[in-house]
């Protein structure tokens, strides 16, 4: 699903408008990590490069995550690594997938004005 509305969004290069793209970042974040049981930051940052948008930086995700958070849209694990420090594991939580109805509504009424 996820590589079908990536190709039909391409607009996304071509969308100025900064919160318009954002709204747009922040619809893929939750797919990406909707279709993982959790993911850390980096981790994220590489479903976005696999799907052909590698221009989302880790200083647009995290500020997102964080909002995610806030909301309660996404649980937080922060495990140890074996690589040195600790990640930070994000995946959706039951509240959002309750509200995600509304999420994808919005999302198909923004699409179908293109």
């Amino acid at each position: 699903m996820l590589d079908i509305i990536a190709k039909e969004v391409v607009i996304i290069d071509y969308i100025n408008e900064s919160q318009l793209r954002k709204g747009i970042v922040e619809g893929f974040l939750l797919m990406i990590i909707g279709q993982s049981v959790d993911l850390y930051g980096y981790e994220i940052s590489q479903k976005f490069a696999d799907i052909g948008v590698d221009d989302v930086s880790m200083g647009t995700i995290y500020p997102i995550l964080t909002k995610f958070e806030k909301n309660n849209w996404v649980t937080t694990e922060t495990r140890k690594s074996d690589e040195g420090s600790s990640r930070k594991y994000y995946a959706l939580s039951k509240e959002w997938k309750i509200s995600k109805n509304r999420f994808y509504f919005k999302i198909w009424h923004l699409y179908r004005h293109f």
